[in-house]
């Protein structure tokens, strides 16, 4: 099968539960954007399915994997040839290399949001049922050679269940590690840990990117207005500002206070304690 073309793949990072969904929807308001409609991890961990985590290290990627990738990012796209394709799954903020390898001269988005409402989000997460319509959405589309996938998510679902988790024993990026902490640990810990090893990992991996093709975003900006999606429209390139801004503005909803307050005391300790080495770092206030 000939492989197709990818010009310029924007590729969004961000931790899970940092708004990179919301993001993505916005920026397809542009038609010089083709989306992938959802997370992917399934079609990155092609050839690695066994690996108990999602650091995946560009030295074993195979030409074979490499082609299927890029293959399969194109056809859920629905790319039609002209446009870029955008692509979020929230996993590849631990593996920035392995993708820079699959989709050399990418441009990434790196959208940051502060690690204590991220955790509190998460923690919802990992503890509501999964959506089982968008989850049918995903298997109708599965490649066989992804089949895998399935086999794997039924024993997370299941383990998960056991332990009182609806969303799976393990919930969105796997750091190394997740299994073991995921076992005994406090959700609270293991959630604030997964924002701050991604925002870690995917900061210093970005560092290695040519500063020209990464664009580092703010979510608390990105909804406090329309000025730094103005300026993200502005790097990208895209000739439609008008329609995204639009999108943007049907999609806002206003800001809610911090829920990640309501917390028992001992979470908000454990959240406190894991990311405020990281968010000083970022400049956040404390």
């Amino acid at each position: 099968m000939t492989e197709p073309a990818i010009p310029a793949p924007v590729v969004l990072i961000g931790a899970a539960r940092s708004g990179t969904k919301y993001l993505r929807d916005v920026l397809n308001a542009s038609g010089a954007l083709a989306r992938v409609p959802y997370d992917v991890n399934y079609i990155w961990r092609f050839g690695q399915k066994d690996l108990p985590h999602d650091h995946l290290d560009p030295a074993t990627l195979t030409e074979k994997q490499r082609r299927f990738i890029r293959r399969e990012l194109a056809r859920l796209s629905k790319r039609k040839g002209t446009e870029a394709i955008l692509e979020k799954t929230v996993s590849n903020t631990l593996r920035v290399p392995f993708v820079e390898a699959v989709l050399p001269g990418a441009r990434y988005v790196h959208l940051i949001r502060d690690g204590r409402d991220v955790t509190e989000s998460a923690m919802r997460l990992w503890q509501a049922p999964p959506d089982w319509r968008a989850l049918w959405t995903k298997l109708r589309a599965l490649p066989l050679a992804n089949l895998g996938y399935v086999a794997w998510f039924a024993k997370n679902f299941l383990r998960g269940r056991a332990k009182g988790r609806q969303g799976g024993s393990i919930w969105g990026p796997r750091f190394k590690g997740a299994a073991e902490m995921a076992k005994t640990a406090p959700l609270a810990d293991i959630c604030a840990t997964q924002w701050a090893v991604s925002v870690e990992t995917a900061h210093a991996d970005l560092a290695n990117i040519p500063s020209d093709r990464v664009f580092e975003i703010r979510y608390e900006d990105l909804v406090a207005g329309t000025e730094a999606l103005e300026a993200l429209i502005d790097w990208l390139g895209l000739p439609d500002a008008d329609a995204v801004l639009a999108r943007h503005a049907a999609e806002l909803r206003p800001p809610r206070p911090a829920k990640w307050c309501e917390l028992p005391d001992t979470d908000r300790s454990a959240i406190t304690r894991i990311t405020a080495p990281v968010l000083g770092r970022l400049g956040y206030c404390p």
